[in-house]
């Protein structure tokens, strides 16, 4: 009688084919365009087997989505226990990324062709550990005594990616610090005085 096999594991991720593949989307949609930036084109240029690419990512555009709005590997900032500083460096990192042409080429595509509740979702998954560091961000200032409590981070974390993805696209980094200056200040009176805003909504 046979000794029972133990069962066979699935060979493991190769993360450096993932991140060859996300580099390879970026430089060509920067190159030749999002409808020109192909499952195919993309193999090609990463060096990587179209087969991989689809056991990795369900449809071309979710491929795209994660190398246009994922974090491209860099690691997100740290709390420095300055809250309007960090802002200033959230609203910079998210200005400079929204102004790459890759994300100048790949939004309006994306936003065109990712109409349906499975990529709303995917956009969510994608963008969750970013929201969550943003949220921390926002809990260590109320911790700190910096701000008060009641400030709503998501709602926030909305108008800095809405206001730097706008800036991006159609202006690039043109007048960067004044925008990033601008932005900032705006974003910390909201979290400074968001116990005031809920307080005036409240009355009758």
């Amino acid at each position: 009688m046979k000794p029972e096999s133990s069962p066979r594991m699935g060979r493991p991720r190769d993360l450096s084919k993932d991140e060859a593949t996300l580099v390879a989307a970026r430089r060509l949609l920067a190159e030749v365009g999002y409808q020109q930036t192909t499952v195919a084109s993309i193999a090609r240029a990463a060096g990587v087997n179209t087969p991989a690419i689809y056991r990795r990512w369900p449809t071309r555009e979710a491929l795209l989505e994660e190398a246009v709005h994922g974090t491209g590997g860099h690691p997100l900032p740290d709390d420095s226990g300055d809250l309007r500083s960090d802002l200033a460096t959230w609203v910079r990192i998210f200005l400079v990324r929204a102004a790459r042409p890759a994300a100048r080429a790949g939004v309006p595509g994306l936003l065109a062709d990712s109409q349906t509740e499975a990529a709303r979702q995917r956009l969510l998954a994608i963008g969750a550990p970013v929201r969550e560091a943003f949220q921390c961000l926002l809990d260590g200032a109320v911790a700190r005594g910096e701000i008060a409590s009641g400030v709503d981070a998501m709602f926030l974390f909305d108008l800095l990616s809405g206001a730097t993805t706008m800036r991006g696209l159609t202006r690039g980094t043109e007048d960067e610090d004044e925008f990033v200056e601008a932005l900032t200040g705006a974003l910390y009176v909201l979290a400074a005085h968001a116990s005031e805003a809920v307080d005036t909504r409240a009355v009758p």
